[in-house]
């Protein structure tokens, strides 16, 4: 018993010894270092770096002074830094976990969960291997403090026939293109009809002021049998029917547009289950009436 209680410390020892080594805490020259280093990095773009270097100088070991700048420094490194949601399936639409991803060559994801990848903004060259299927490759413009972006493709079958790829970054669908057509049609036609109502009462009001100014509205008070309160009354009878007919031309102009548009993406809307476009809808309102402007590729 009393041999068993000698080894104990000598056994212990013995184990410290065999024990990896604890990382020492960065000093303070290390720690003004990496707080240096990750301003630079910061300026370049390279904020997954920068975060890094930053996770050195916040440690407690660190001067109070650089700790508190690396602190503040790291929340807003991780604020910008965008996060990237990638989700692959096959041509049947079933979910492809084992898909390697990397980015500009380099290894970033051994396989896809559904959690979100922080990678640095700026364009990126992205490809996506699964086996048992064909390599599938796509490029992507990167915005600073994206958050969640969801970056899908479509991985075909390496036995499939040769033909396009049926990869999608993101755009509308047909049936949303399709959807998106109808609402954009339907509310053109209803700016259509509104145009044509205050068309109507832009015309009536402008009869009713030149009836009260004796025939003629330009001037008013050329016929010596007119009032004033008569002149006064038709002025504003004339106003309204500037206005009028202003409201009438902008819903023609807009909803004109907006029925061109919910006609050009619902027949343009791609037969496949995805499309590789993105489309941005602008309305617009001028001095001389307004529109729509639609940006976008298909």
């Amino acid at each position: 018993m009393r041999s068993r209680l000698v080894l104990l410390p000598v056994a212990f020892g013995l184990w410290l010894s065999a024990s990896p080594a604890v990382a020492a805490d960065p000093t303070k020259q290390e720690c003004v270092a990496a707080n240096e280093s990750a301003q630079d990095l910061q300026r370049t773009g390279k904020l997954r770096e920068a975060r890094a270097s930053l996770a050195v100088c916040t440690a407690a070991s660190c001067p109070g002074a650089v700790r508190e700048d690396c602190g503040q420094r790291l929340k807003e490194v991780e604020a910008a830094l965008p996060r990237l949601v990638f989700a692959a399936k096959d041509a049947l639409g079933h979910d492809l976990g084992a898909v390697r991803v990397t980015i500009d060559g380099e290894p970033l994801l051994d396989k896809l969960d559904g959690s979100s990848t922080t990678v640095d903004p700026g364009e990126h060259h992205f490809t996506f291997e699964a086996e048992g299927f064909r390599k599938s490759e796509s490029t992507l413009l990167v915005r600073e403090g994206e958050m969640d972006r969801p970056v899908r493709v479509v991985l075909v079958s390496a036995t499939a026939p040769t033909g396009p790829e049926p990869a999608e970054t993101g755009g509308f669908d047909a049936n949303t293109r399709r959807s998106l057509g109808i609402t954009l049609a339907a509310a053109g036609a209803a700016g259509l009809v509104v145009g044509g109502v205050f068309g109507l009462l832009a015309k009536s009001t402008y009869d009713h002021a030149s009836s009260e100014c004796g025939g003629t509205v330009h001037p008013c008070n050329v016929s010596p049998t007119v009032s004033l309160l008569q002149q006064q009354q038709a002025q504003q009878d004339l106003n309204s029917a500037v206005s009028q007919a202003t409201v009438s031309t902008v819903a023609f102009i807009g909803g004109g547009a907006l029925l061109a548009v919910g006609a050009v993406l619902f027949f343009t809307a791609p037969s496949g289950a995805a499309a590789t476009g993105e489309v941005a809808i602008v309305p617009t309102v001028t001095n001389e009436g307004g529109g729509i402007v639609m940006r976008g590729k298909w």
